[in-house]
């Protein structure tokens, strides 16, 4: 895999997404994956506050500077992580929704882009106000991209109602997602879902690389 960032708005599942790549490669490799917690600007929902039960799965967390499980709403982060990147492991970073989330992304630039291969995924989730539309899927997408140094490469499609989330849900928004990737000139590289929901849809979904997850680890209280 090598470096996988990661965006999206708030509320599209850019979090779940990270902690459940991160466990599929892991299991699939055999290979620790570092997740890096870039988020500063939303103290819930933080990949770090799982940091122990992803241990246990080959999976590392690195988030703020002083410990994963202490100051969760200061604006402090480590970036450790980067020794990983110019390694050549396995890293996902987890940045903050929207275009304040890749503030800190900046500082990264040179080590990524010193990378043989890396991607930058945008999650979309028709279910959310600022991605409703293919027009503002794909307006979210120019956003990041104006901003960002490193355009994005590949779109996720995370429709979700949370505990409501039915297939339809799930299908809609990879369509939206598909027209949203044609028209910006990218893959769309992920379609993530729920197990009990991808057994009945499997054979209607388009993308190549799907996600599936049994329930959710972020928001387990809430499914």
């Amino acid at each position: 895999m090598g470096v996988c960032i990661v965006t999206g708005p708030y509320g599209s599942g850019k979090t779940e997404f990270c902690v459940n790549l991160a466990r599929k490669i892991a299991e699939d490799t055999g290979r620790g994956v570092t997740i890096a917690d870039l988020d500063v600007i939303n103290p819930y929902f933080r990949s770090r506050e799982k940091a122990e039960w992803l241990a246990a799965k080959n999976i590392t967390v690195m988030g703020d500077c002083l410990d994963n499980n202490t100051g969760q709403d200061l604006p402090a982060v480590s970036y450790a992580f980067l020794s990983r990147v110019r390694r050549g492991e396995n890293v996902i970073i987890d940045l903050a929704g929207g275009e304040n989330g890749l503030k800190l992304l900046a500082s990264c630039y040179s080590a990524i882009e010193s990378c043989p291969k890396y991607e930058f995924l945008c999650v979309l989730n028709l279910f959310r106000k600022e991605t409703a539309s293919v027009a503002k899927m794909v307006n979210f997408v120019h956003r990041i991209n104006n901003i960002s140094l490193l355009p994005v490469t590949g779109l996720v499609s995370n429709g979700h109602m949370l505990r409501d989330t039915t297939a339809e849900h799930v299908l809609e928004s990879e369509q939206a997602a598909i027209e949203a990737s044609r028209m910006l000139g990218v893959p769309l590289g992920y379609t993530m879902l729920r197990r009990d929901i991808y057994d009945g849809v499997r054979d209607k979904l388009a993308s190549e690389r799907i996600l599936v997850f049994d329930k959710p680890t972020m928001r387990e209280d809430w499914q």
